[in-house]
């Protein structure tokens, strides 16, 4: 996370430093998720023909040298393949914790174990919002994410001394080494299942506001058009990583507790969120702090709320297929996210050019912005319905037989 998230808080020292508009700059962040998403499928493929060990250690390892070209980065072309390979490595990540988690756990405690896990990654944030923000105003952008690229580094020794795919120390498919044409054959068997949709419209209305703004516009919307000190945007970060931890385990309970209200948690995070966007939306004035942290804390629900699709893949898919389950599952949070990001950068650049403002990040450019992301989240609400149908048809058939 800390690995994502560090082009973030440097998204304005991008912009000088590469001489770039919105859209430019959002393709820094757009190139990297879509290489991420893309990445998910092939990744759960070869999640399950693998383990979760050695993807986990490769990932660390493209992220390292993603890193390295970014701090070294002459223009921004070669910054946009360091964050594509930062993305590369991303996406062994994620749903090989998942993984790990599900060979060393299962039922509830997986359920649970996932919500913390995934609670404690988003330090991550925390971390390139403040200790990294911290290292690039002191040392500069080349030193700063070349010790990004060292720390990743370290990762990739920590993960081959210290982790194992299951509590016996053995690889989970040891005893059974599943071909690239099985585990591929597993991948279109899942998205046959509506379940298992199901999980990818989860994750793509859930996930992608929280993303959105936390790995790009956060930033230059706090400072630039509402006008407050990078350091409000720091602390405003921070604290929508540490409401994970208060939020992430009570939805993370609810579902373990009470699986049946997985799709109502769905539609009321959904609704939180976008009620803040509308809110936002319709200011034509800068808000004041305090109102500005509470609206990002609302939003920041949809990081931990985005845990449900696993949860929902988990009951519906065996373990030895589950890694690409959720490698499709995931595909539908980071399709929504660069798909608003790119939006919310198009969107800010007209209004630049209608309005002819020399600054760029204004409260108007960010109101029609913001805007475009409600009709990305009112598609994914629409097909989240549709394939939820489906799954209680299929359920009901099933029990009646």
């Amino acid at each position: 996370m800390t690995q994502r998230s560090s082009l973030g808080v440097a998204t304005l020292i991008a912009s000088e430093r590469f001489d770039t508009n919105a859209q430019q700059l959002a393709t820094l962040a757009v190139f990297q998720l879509i290489v991420y998403a893309g990445m998910q499928i092939p990744v759960g493929i070869l999640l399950d023909r693998f383990g979760a060990k050695i993807l986990l250690t490769v990932g660390a390892l493209i992220m390292a040298v993603g890193q390295i070209v970014l701090a070294f980065a002459p223009v921004l072309s070669f910054a946009v393949v360091g964050r594509m390979l930062v993305g590369m490595g991303d996406s062994f990540t994620f749903i090989s914790m998942i993984a790990m988690i599900n060979g060393w756990y299962q039922g509830t405690k997986a359920s649970t174990l996932q919500q913390y896990v995934a609670s404690g990654g988003q330090l991550g944030q925390f971390l390139s919002a403040v200790p990294f923000w911290w290292l690039l105003n002191l040392v500069g952008w080349t030193p700063a994410f070349t010790v990004m690229s060292a720390i990743s580094l370290v990762t990739v020794a920590l993960l081959v001394t210290l982790t194992a795919d299951t509590a016996s120390g053995k690889d989970k498919n040891s005893h059974k080494v599943v071909s690239l044409k099985i585990a591929t054959a597993q991948l279109v068997e899942n998205i046959k299942h509506p379940g298992v949709r199901l999980a990818f419209w989860t994750h793509f209305v859930t996930q992608p506001t929280t993303t959105s703004v936390m790995l790009l516009w956060a930033v230059p919307f706090i400072v630039t058009a509402q006008g407050q000190s990078h350091e409000f945007a720091s602390l405003t970060l921070s604290a929508m990583v540490f409401f994970g931890f208060i939020t992430g385990p009570i939805i993370g309970g609810l579902c373990a507790k009470r699986p049946q209200t997985r799709a109502l948690i769905v539609y009321l995070t959904v609704l939180a969120i976008a009620l803040v966007w509308v809110f936002i939306c319709l200011q034509s004035e800068p808000l004041p702090a305090w109102l500005l942290l509470i609206c990002f804390l609302v939003i920041s629900v949809g990081g931990p709320a985005s845990m449900i699709a696993f949860d929902f893949s988990k009951d519906m898919v065996p373990k030895s297929k589950l890694g690409s389950a959720n490698g499709f599952a995931n595909v539908g949070g980071f399709l929504a996210t660069f798909v608003m990001m790119y939006l919310t950068g198009l969107a800010i650049d007209l209004v630049q050019a209608a309005t002819g403002n020399a600054e760029r990040y204004t409260v108007q450019g960010f109101q029609l912005g913001f805007a475009t992301q409600l009709l990305v989240v009112g598609l994914g609400v629409t097909f989240f319905t549709v394939e939820r149908r489906k799954y209680l048809r299929m359920s009901s058939e099933i029990g009646n037989n």
